[in-house]
């Protein structure tokens, strides 16, 4: 499972990276969003969380950039925020966020992350399956 990290918060990466660690898979981290957007333009990511305060680009900016035209158009997402707002609840639903959490909300993180990554080993357990019965049969 490849994960893709936008967060410029020192303290914040730690306590995403520990979260992320009981999940066996490939992290690229970035502090920028413009660096965020140029990797995931161009690699293919099975989950992104972003932080929306970003330098240069915003979270929302980067993630609507994707939407448009990127190998990650229907990447699930999970929009961190300082705190959940209206506006904020718009924009991440607008742009289809699987889950907006508080930055301060690690259980919350923790729990949405390993919600993903359940449906995203069922649905490669599925794959496999499938794959093996369509050999067989040939």
């Amino acid at each position: 499972m490849k994960i893709l990290v936008i967060n410029r918060q020192d303290k914040g990466i730690g306590q995403i990276l520990s979260v992320l660690e009981s999940v066996n898979g490939s992290v690229n981290h970035y502090s920028c969003g413009l660096d965020g957007l140029m990797a995931a333009r161009v690699e293919r990511y099975d989950l992104i969380v972003s932080h929306t305060d970003l330098p240069v680009i915003t979270g929302f900016e980067l993630i609507r950039s994707l939407r448009h035209s990127s190998v990650n158009k229907n990447t699930p997402v999970i929009f961190l925020v300082e705190e959940v707002t209206s506006k904020v609840n718009y924009l991440g639903n607008l742009l289809g966020a699987a889950a907006i959490v508080e930055e301060r909300n690690w259980e919350s993180l923790e729990e949405n992350i390993k919600t993903y990554v359940k449906k995203y080993e069922a649905t490669r357990a599925s794959d496999l399956q499938n794959l093996f019965q369509t050999q067989s049969l040939n």
